[in-house]
């Protein structure tokens, strides 16, 4: 049981999948029961297909008011796929070719605007359950559009609303390190008690990291995590804190003024205490009285040390008014976007890929068997990725899963004969499919095969036979998808360029980390190889268009190598002559958000949680010219760096 409670808090470590799946169940049976009573049985489906695709879609970027608009497109675009698949789909040539440009919109679309590209795609589902519904012989075109209509409202609904305190992760997170952090200050001077302190806290910060370490921190209703850029600045900042308290310690038990250091703990504990306001909506105020006793006093080195902590408490401060700019989102115009539109671009090719492979599975339907068809089409999108690399690594994974899910079926089909019991597993297995969402593929596509096997089964009255044709059809469309991908387009050079890539990345963070403290010259010879090795994937590529930017990119990190040898010699420089001992402080601080920024770098090519300052000169704490002028070059070429990163895929 420890195993298995283990594993469920590696891939969901705050229960956002738990609370998402509680909600995304409820809200599927409370729509299906709205829709069969609008609609009958084809209005249930209408109706939980909404609710499902509603909570499969991932969360939309902007205000509730922007994901309003959006939901209203939605059901805008879903009357209108419903009124056109039923007139249509007759036309069996002028349907498959109206759905080909129709993919290549959907794909194209999110050059432009991703949230767009979100509503359009499932948009799909409602086609294609429009195609099966519309060749029954008990379809009603107005019951369809009242069950549509309903159900994607009641889901609409459901996945707006919160369950909770608006950014509980945020307040409950930060407020347990606050508190770690003022006990930590206000035993500075009691050794045993503030060492057990200093582990309790480092352990909480490292608990929530791994909350923004795994895609389930994305599951989440937005609304959880106030801005979760925002909320995982909080979160280095604060143990930038910590880390400055420990090293501030020695310093409470070596200088004799003892007034001077009452008032210095008093302080930075009631400025630690305001911090805590930020996140109850209350206006927090930083003291700086002791600071400027401090500052007139003889003790060089803690003043630096100071002056570093209190520049932490402002800004965190100024993030918690809106004075900090955080993940930084290009918007595109319509003309930039049309510009993009070229073979080389790998949205493109991706949206080519998928529109094929599903006008081949529609023209199945339409001049074959309309159920084999749409099935296929519904294997061909869920194994829609951004390359045939991941095409391959999820496609692999997607077939041992819906094998798993078809046994696990099979099973319970064959040996739970009571119908309500066999509903109850159904239930439980749809929970599944929402909870192992963002766990390793093969979870999350056995849970949702078992769910489909058992959904289907229970709609036509366990005739497993016509479910493991359905199965079949879903598996074929995930062989036609490896056959498009693999066929046309294949991402070989580009998979090696985005891998060396990221490797390089942690190597440059701990290599900016070991200029004060480490093995800077082993971490450069590591890095030195790693260089040579991407700048012979980049020249022995075949992608010709896109040459000038991978080798801009490779530039920009070998000229950060030579600034950050350079930063470290000036350093040593300095503490062979004792220059160092007083900017020591701060230049921990410059450096780890240089380091941060690397690791930054890699979370946004990985689709997790990060942030990035908007304007480095204004956060660097050196003053010696030189440090900050090195510094202040690393900085633009890592803001080069983050601007290419579209190129990358993964």
């Amino acid at each position: 049981m420890q195993k298995v409670v283990k594993f469920l808090n590696h891939y969901d470590p705050s229960w956002f999948a738990l609370n998402y799946s509680i909600k995304a169940t409820i809200s599927i049976l409370i729509c299906g029961f709205a829709g069969n009573f609008f609609g009958g049985f084809l209005g249930m489906l209408y109706a939980a297909n909404s609710s499902m695709i509603i909570f499969f879609l991932a969360s939309l970027d902007g205000s509730t008011k922007i994901k309003i608009y959006y939901f209203l497109l939605y059901i805008i675009l879903g009357i209108f796929a419903i009124l056109f698949v039923s007139t249509v789909f007759k036309f069996s040539w002028l349907f498959c070719f109206f759905t080909l440009i129709w993919m290549i919109v959907v794909g194209f679309s999110n050059l432009f605007n991703a949230n767009l590209n979100k509503i359009l795609t499932i948009v799909n589902a409602t086609g294609l359950l429009t195609i099966i519904a519309s060749s029954q012989s008990n379809w009603d075109l107005t019951h369809a559009l009242q069950s549509f209509i309903v159900g994607s409202m009641i889901a609409i609904a459901f996945r707006l609303t919160r369950f909770g305190t608006y950014g509980k992760f945020t307040k409950r997170s930060c407020t347990l390190i606050l508190d770690d952090l003022i006990h930590m200050s206000k035993n500075i001077n009691n050794d045993k008690e503030f060492l057990n302190l200093a582990k309790q806290c480092d352990e909480h910060i490292n608990e929530i990291k791994k909350v923004f370490a795994h895609k389930s921190s994305t599951i989440k209703d937005a609304r959880l995590i106030i801005h979760h850029s925002r909320a995982i600045f909080y979160l280095y900042k604060l143990e930038d804190i910590y880390h400055l308290l420990v090293a501030m310690q020695r310093y409470f038990k070596t200088i004799k003024d003892s007034n001077l250091l009452k008032e210095l703990n008093s302080e930075i504990s009631t400025n630690l205490i305001e911090l805590k306001n930020i996140f109850i909506d209350k206006n927090s105020h930083i003291q700086t009285n002791a600071l400027e006793l401090a500052r007139v006093s003889n003790y060089e080195i803690f003043k630096a040390s100071l002056e570093v902590l209190y520049s932490k408490f402002r800004l965190i401060k100024d993030g918690g008014e809106d004075k900090i700019a955080l993940e930084f989102k290009e918007k595109k115009s319509l003309k930039k976007a049309i510009k993009d539109i070229t073979l080389h671009n790998p949205i493109v090719q991706n949206s080519l890929r998928l529109a094929i492979g599903v006008s081949i599975a529609i023209a199945i339907a339409a001049f074959g068997d309309v159920h084999n068809g749409v099935w296929i089409a519904i294997g061909v999108l869920s194994m829609s990725k951004d390359s045939s690399y991941m095409t391959k690594i999820t496609g692999i994974a997607n077939i041992k899963g819906t094998l798993i899910g078809i046994t696990l079926a099979f099973v319970l089909i064959h040996i739970v004969v009571n119908e309500n019991l066999f509903a109850l597993f159904c239930v439980i297995c749809i929970f599944l499919a929402f909870y192992f969402k963002n766990f390793p593929p093969a979870y999350a596509m056995a849970a949702f095969m078992s769910a489909f096997a058992m959904a289907y089964s229970l709609i036509l009255g366990n005739a497993a036979d016509v479910v493991y044709i359905r199965i079949i059809d879903i598996l074929i469309g995930f062989i036609l998808s490896f056959v498009v991908a693999f066929v046309l387009f294949r991402h070989t050079n580009e998979i090696k360029l985005s891998d060396t890539y990221i490797k390089l990345l942690p190597k440059f963070k701990n290599l900016s980390s070991s200029i004060i403290e480490g093995r800077f010259t082993i971490e450069l010879n590591a890095i030195s190889n790693s260089l040579t090795s991407y700048h012979n994937t980049i020249t022995q590529s075949d992608r010709n268009k896109e040459l000038k930017r991978y080798l801009e990119i490779y530039k920009n990190l070998h000229d950060i190598s030579s600034l950050l040898s350079n930063l470290k010699v000036y350093t040593d420089s300095l503490k062979q002559s004792n220059k160092l001992i007083t900017a020591k402080d701060a230049l921990n601080s410059d450096i780890n958000i240089i380091a941060t920024r690397f690791e930054m770098i890699e979370k946004k090519v990985n689709k997790l949680p990060y942030y990035f300052y908007d304007n480095m000169e204004d956060r660097i704490l050196s003053q010696d010219i030189k440090i900050k002028f090195l510094l202040l070059e690393i900085a633009k070429r890592q803001d080069r760096i983050i601007a290419q990163s579209d190129l990358l895929i993964r």
